[in-house]
Order: structure tokens, then C-alpha cells, then sequence
């Protein structure tokens, strides 16, 4: 037996506005109509498109980047800076041993990014879903995983727009901190490199795709069955806090 609405006739069928967005209908509405369509994906859930996009666009950049980091320089920009402010320092050798050492093809590199995106994703979906059944939300991880998957939209499309810009570099041309400064789409591509390293962190945190991903996220996870509206904002927004100081935090500690 279904269910109907009050007043409806028996065996009238179930309302399109109560149906959940299709897969590719889901990443058009993330970007035209958030509200609607992820009040859609909580009603049937679906993540893997977005999520497909994503390990997509982190392989691509991964593998156009790769060979334009020169390893070498990278080691040695990290030590000097941590040098500057504890006065050790290491040798050229030693710096030469652990660049041959952390070179890797960018097939390799790949294989080594994959598991950790794939894990790193999950696991901020475990955090949301965690905060909101905290908040007092009923929400399903599937749930919690659409709504995450389609907010981060926008970081797929950051990932887009720099892969020509990645591909124009000359091999071996940028260290590991200057290729992130490639796409000024943040506070932090704008610094000099000589700013301190938790005041670089915190401003490349203020980036325009990751902030939109925040917004869409906060529409999302307002979404979630009895999720209570501040903490539908509260959550997602202290989360990227700690990880926005966190992360800061560990720059400041390696470089200062």
C-alpha cells in the first residue's frame, strides 16, 4: 500500500515536487536553485556524480602539477624559512636525499593522492553527520554525504579553472607553497612570500570557491530532517574554522 496526501484519491500518483533531483539535474540545481535541490537530495540522496568530479579534477591536477614542482627548491625554501626562526638548519645534501626521495612520477603521485582525497572526503562527511545528529538532526549519512558532495561544487570548479593555468608552466618552475599561489582566487595569492606562514595560511583560506562551497553547504545542511537553523549555519562554519586555524597552525610550526 502507498501513502498519499489528505484529500488525495487512492492510488494518485506521488507529486514531481516531492521527488529528489536526478544525478546530473543535482549539479545543475546546486548552482541555479540550492535550496530546492538539495531539499531534493535529502529526500533521495545521490552523491556519486559529484564525487566522481571530484576525484576526477584532484587526479588531473595532481598529474599536470606534479611536473612542475621542482622538489629541491621546495625542501630548501621550507628550511630556510625554519631556519629563520629556530636557527637550525640542514645541509645540501640532506636537503638533495630528501627531494630524490620525495620525487615521484605523476602516475605515482596519483595513486598516492587518490585514497587520501577519497578518505579526506568521507571523513568531513563523518564530521557533518556527527554535528548534526548532535544538533538534533535525524539525518542519514547518505544524507549528510549528498549534501557535502554537491556544496563542494564549487571547489570542483576551482579545480577546472586551474588545470590550463598548471598546464602552462614550465616543468620544474614553481616550489610546493608557490604553485598553490597559481590561481589567484584567494587573499593569500596576493601576499608577498615573505609573509609569515600562519598569516599566509589563514588568507589563502579566504578563497572564492571555498567560500562559496561554505555558503552552499550552510543551504544544505539546513536542509537535513530536523536540523535546527543555527546549527544548520553553526555547524559547517566552526568546522572549516578549525580547520582553517588548525591548519595555520601546523604552517606556523614547519615554516614559521
Amino acid at each position: 500500500m502507498t501513502e498519499t496526501e489528505p484529500g488525495a484519491p487512492a492510488g494518485a500518483p506521488e507529486s514531481p515536487s516531492l521527488e529528489g533531483p536526478s544525478a546530473f539535474g543535482a549539479i545543475a540545481g546546486t548552482f541555479t536553485s540550492p535550496a530546492a535541490t538539495f531539499a531534493g537530495l535529502v529526500r533521495r540522496p545521490t552523491w556519486w556524480l559529484p564525487f566522481l568530479l571530484w576525484i576526477a579534477g584532484i587526479v588531473v591536477v595532481v598529474f599536470v602539477s606534479t611536473p612542475k614542482i621542482d622538489m629541491e627548491r621546495s625542501f630548501r625554501e621550507m628550511f630556510e624559512k625554519r631556519a629563520e626562526k629556530t636557527g637550525q638548519s640542514i645541509s645540501d645534501e640532506q636537503i638533495r636525499e630528501m627531494a630524490t626521495r620525495s620525487e615521484r612520477p605523476p602516475a605515482k603521485a596519483v595513486l598516492w593522492a587518490l585514497p587520501f582525497t577519497a578518505a579526506t572526503f568521507f571523513l568531513v562527511v563523518l564530521l557533518l553527520w556527527g554535528g548534526a545528529r548532535a544538533s538534533g538532526s535525524d539525518a542519514r549519512f547518505g544524507q549528510a554525504t549528498a549534501v557535502w558532495a554537491h556544496a563542494n561544487l564549487p571547489n570542483v570548479v576551482g579545480l577546472l579553472v586551474s588545470i590550463p593555468l598548471l598546464m602552462s608552466l614550465p616543468d620544474a618552475s614553481e616550489t610546493q607553497l608557490s604553485v598553490q599561489r597559481i590561481l589567484k582566487s584567494n587573499v593569500g595569492a596576493f601576499l608577498s612570500p615573505e609573509s609569515p606562514a600562519f598569516l599566509a595560511s589563514i588568507a589563502s583560506s579566504i578563497d572564492l570557491f571555498s567560500l562559496a562551497a561554505l555558503a552552499l553547504l550552510v543551504v544544505g545542511m539546513r536542509k537535513l530532517p530536523s536540523m535546527p537553523p543555527a546549527a544548520g549555519a553553526a555547524v559547517p562554519i566552526v568546522l572549516w574554522a578549525l580547520y582553517v586555524l588548525g591548519k595555520s597552525a601546523l604552517a606556523a610550526a614547519f615554516l614559521g
